[in-house]
């Protein structure tokens, strides 16, 4: 896997300057450490990474055992928000904090785009 954190870092600062709404971005590993990452001060990047693969790791499995097949997303909602975990291949994953009053529908159609982006920039 090739990896360029600030070529990676620019495609996230892109993704949260194209949707005000999007809170914060990072890319991780399949183990859980942080390759790129654009969030506020205030959040802990190493905590959003720790958090995202434990979500990973739940989803992995309840789509494995229900539903025999990969994880492609997972989404959790809480009334300040969104945070959702995206696949990018099989060894890292985007995971996104996105403020409530976001529109859904546009934040998707941004993780699509910038999920491929980041595919291609670590292929």
């Amino acid at each position: 896997m090739n990896l360029d954190s600030e070529k990676l870092n620019e495609v996230l600062r892109g993704l949260r300057l194209s949707s005000p709404e999007i809170i914060g971005a990072t890319v991780v590993n399949s183990d859980g450490f942080t390759i790129a990452s654009v969030v506020p001060t205030e959040i802990d990047q190493d905590l959003v990474s720790a958090m995202a693969r434990s979500l990973l790791g739940v989803g992995g499995r309840i789509s494995t055992d229900l539903m025999r097949s990969s994880m492609e997303q997972a989404f959790v909602r809480s009334p300040k928000g969104y945070v959702i975990v995206n696949a990018i291949g099989e060894d890292a994953s985007l995971v996104l904090l996105v403020a409530r009053e976001a529109k859904l529908g546009l934040i998707f159609l941004e993780l699509e785009r910038t999920s491929a982006e980041l595919a291609n920039q670590m292929s």
